[in-house]
């Protein structure tokens, strides 16, 4: 929602003092800020403050396009569009001030409170009909209206940015031919060029935007990019989840031929022609309404007590490259581009190679304009919103559901697999802005050799990869701190993940264990591996204390476990020989777990010494605990659940299916799973089903390679995307559930070798990728 500022002395722009971070886009940021002679509380007096990056080079031509945007601003006079309050082109970063908004984007609110009722989207239509009215008789196009730039307040939406409006004469500015819009709420003729855009694709854009309201779905909604601007350019809506008492008013403005569409006044007439006094918000929407207040309130009041108020280095700090939405929320970038080049899966797509180097052209400058401040946050409101997806077509970020300021670090460790017993839960970390490390932004980052494990560290992500290889990236923009190089290859099954303890690494490889100082990558220690034919299979953290597992290489019959304290220089704790062929531990409630040879041992974690041993009718070749419960997981069908104390089977859960990966289980003892195609949840206590989903509409395989829970939600990722299912009875049709794709271009599918690939903390993911690629976005 709003993002705490460091502490320190005000900030000013202008006469206004910065009293939280907004969003952020690759040309500057927006703030909300209120007056520094009339501090206030109150949002209804508060503004929102766009800058631009003042290591741009701002030159005559930028000022003049900066200008026309303010003139463009204040030629608009409605009480349905956010007027412009202050403006500074001269300025040496220029900056703007507009009416601030305290709620929700369109986007936002349908991802987080589901598609609205009939009568709130007839009084959205009126609302934003009677606010292009204005802006026509001002004569100025808007030319990207889409739910991101969609503001819903108390007493109804505001239409808010005109940093890519156009006056209606031709100008130097405007005789380029360049396309400028948002992809799947673009008109056909955004395809054409700039000159072609007049009044009607405006109300093209806005039918649009009603009919993703009214559904959930843009109209235009496709996996493929190219396909999307096809679609477009036929005027081919797909509304068969608009309602009908809507579908006629939508069709209408979704011809075409722009003559044959209703002008704004007419639209407005045919939604009933008079905005209502009080607007039908629905109850989900009104939440996030008092949710957006409350935290404005609370930045104003800590501006005033002297707490939280803005200490930046520079009013626009550089903003990392953030990686777009192609999936199912259409927006620009060069993964749109690469998207446009892939076939068709579903029958009704047609051929559209003429149309594909359009989208690329299309997906390149799509978000190009006079000021592009594209929101990097999911509260970026106030000025444009396209780097992450969710349930619709626009490219709004996803909100975390708490508004908690955030630290300066994160004060915790983020381990693969989610919490003590590989879970798979991140818990309400995992959406919970606090825990997100300072100043992070999504990001990419390609390696030569695909990465197999990542920690998050409080300002750290440190990556493993084969024969011991690790790399440290800057948690906040991917920037490679140090690498080290692999020492070898040695027989394993599953991930070395690294050990993060302290201000220091732990990394097991062939030829032992190496720590690391996560600041600069200098080595701290080193332990080999056992004397004798040792090779190491897995590993696993548990309270300081790393736990390791090698197999006999001479024999390959016999193990051995090992517990060393890597924050006291590698002190080994014991070592216990086992009589099977051990995988990974896991450690958990005071014992190791160890499958090996298709049984689980159970180890004192103090001593190593033996507790309980299983059958090997079980069939375990990897385990996750929960509580008093371990989960066997093995070449069977269905998942074993044995008592975590005697190890003795109590019962089968999802018998007769096949999962691919590893089970999670959250804490309220909910069991989620997947068998590539298919969903499923249970209850791991009595092993009933709860709930099973398709996956057909995941990816553009229809397949589903790991499932995590990160807060209230269910995360299911299948290479680059990822998808939120709610808990709760999710929605049938799997295409309403929010989801981001992280990479540019679409990458390949992660690794299926044992290791999660998945970290979630603070509303942000981070997805490991078998092309080599680590790549982070805001959670759906």
């Amino acid at each position: 929602m709003l993002e705490a500022l460091p502490a320190g002395p005000p900030r000013l722009v202008g006469p206004y003092r910065l009293l939280a971070r907004l969003g952020a886009g690759g040309m500057g940021e927006v703030h909300l800020a209120c007056r520094a002679d009339a501090p206030t509380a109150d949002p209804y007096r508060m503004v929102a403050v766009k800058t631009v990056r003042e290591d741009l080079e701002v030159d005559g031509d930028f000022r003049a396009r900066f200008r026309r945007e303010i003139t463009a601003a204040r030629a608009v006079r409605s009480p349905y569009a956010a007027r412009l309050v202050d403006a500074d082109a001269d300025a040496p970063a220029p900056w703007l001030a507009t009416e601030y908004v305290p709620g929700p984007s369109l986007a936002e609110a349908v991802v987080r409170s589901g598609k609205l009722p009939v009568a709130a989207v007839r009084e959205l239509g009126v609302t934003l009909a009677r606010a292009l009215e204005a802006v026509h008789a001002a004569k100025v196009l808007h030319r990207d209206l889409k739910p991101a730039n969609v503001l819903l307040g108390a007493s109804g939406p505001k239409l808010i940015d005109f940093g890519i409006a156009q006056a209606f004469e031709a100008t130097a500015l405007t005789s380029t031919g360049l396309v400028v819009g948002s992809p799947g709420f673009m008109s056909p003729e955004h395809l054409t060029g700039s000159r072609a855009v007049v009044p009607a694709s405006d109300v093209f854009c806005l039918g649009a935007v009603l009919a993703f309201a009214a559904s959930g779905r843009g109209p235009f909604h496709d996996d493929e990019m190219a396909a999307v601007i096809y679609r477009i350019s036929r005027a081919d809506a797909e509304l068969s989840g608009v309602p009908e008492e809507l579908r006629p008013v939508v069709e209408r403005c979704l011809r075409l031929d722009p003559a044959e569409r209703p002008t704004a006044a007419e639209l407005a007439g045919l939604l009933g022609g008079r905005v209502a006094e009080v607007f039908p918000w629905p109850g989900g929407v009104l939440s996030l309404l008092a949710e957006y207040g409350d935290a404005a309130r609370k930045a104003g009041e800590a501006a005033a007590s002297g707490a939280g108020v803005a200490d930046l280095p520079t009013l626009a700090p550089v903003v990392p490259y953030s990686p777009t939405a192609v999936g199912e929320r259409p927006a620009a970038g060069a993964g749109a581009a690469a998207d446009a080049g892939r076939d068709a899966p579903e029958p009704r797509r047609r051929p559209w190679a003429r149309i594909a180097a359009v989208a690329v052209a299309v997906a390149v400058v799509a978000t190009v304009g006079v000021m592009a401040l594209d929101g990097r946050d999911g509260q970026a409101g106030q000025g444009g919103g396209g780097g992450v997806t969710g349930a619709g077509p626009s490219g709004s970020a996803s909100a975390t559901p708490s508004g908690g300021d955030a630290p300066r670090t994160l004060d915790q460790v983020v381990l693969p697999f989610g919490g003590e017993g590989h879970t798979g839960d991140y818990g309400t970390a995992g959406t919970r802005r606090s825990s997100r490390p300072a100043g992070w932004a999504p990001w990419s980052r390609k390696f030569d050799t695909p990465a197999e494990s990542c920690a998050l560290s409080p300002e750290v992500l440190v990556c493993t990869g084969p024969g011991g290889a690790v790399a440290a990236l800057a948690a906040a923009d991917g920037r490679v701190l140090w690498s080290k190089p692999g020492r070898g290859e040695a027989p394993r099954v599953a991930s070395q993940y690294p050990a993060v303890v302290g201000d220091l690494v732990a990394v097991t490889g062939p030829d032992g264990v190496r720590a690391y100082a996560l600041e600069d990558g200098a080595e701290r220690w080193r332990r080999a591996v056992p004397d004798g034919d040792w090779a190491v299979k897995g590993t696993d953290l548990h309270d300081g204390v790393l736990y390791s597992t090698y197999v006999n290489v001479a024999d390959e019959r016999s193990g051995l476990v090992t517990a060393v304290r890597p924050g006291e220089g590698g002190k080994e704790l014991w070592k216990a020989p086992l009589d099977v062929i051990p995988e990974q531990p896991v450690a958990s409630g005071g014992s190791v777990f160890v499958p090996g040879n298709g049984r689980v041992l159970a180890l004192d974690a103090r001593t190593g010494r033996e507790t309980a041993r299983g059958s090997d009718a079980d069939g375990c070749y990897a385990v996750t605990v929960h509580e008093d419960s371990v989960l066997c997981e093995g070449s069977g069908r269905g998942v074993s659940v044995l008592d975590a104390g005697t190890l003795e089977r109590e019962r089968t859960v999802g018998a007769g299916v096949r999962f691919l990966g590893s089970p999670a289980v959250n804490a309220q003892g909910v069991l989620a799973m997947t068998d590539g195609v298919r969903i499923y949840a249970y209850d791991l206590r009595t092993g009933a089903e709860r709930w099973q989903r398709s996956a057909v509409y995941f990816g553009s395989k229809g397949t589903v390679e790991r499932v995590c829970f990160a807060g209230d939600r269910l995360l299911a990722v299948n290479g680059s995307q990822v998808s939120a299912l709610p808990l709760q009875n999710p929605p049938a049709d799997t295409r309403d559930y929010p989801k981001v794709h992280l990479s540019d271009p679409v990458a390949t599918l992660p690794p299926t070798d044992g290791t999660n690939g998945v970290l979630a903390a603070g509303g942000a993911v981070f997805v490991l990728l078998s092309d080599g690629r680590v790549t982070s976005g805001y959670l759906p």
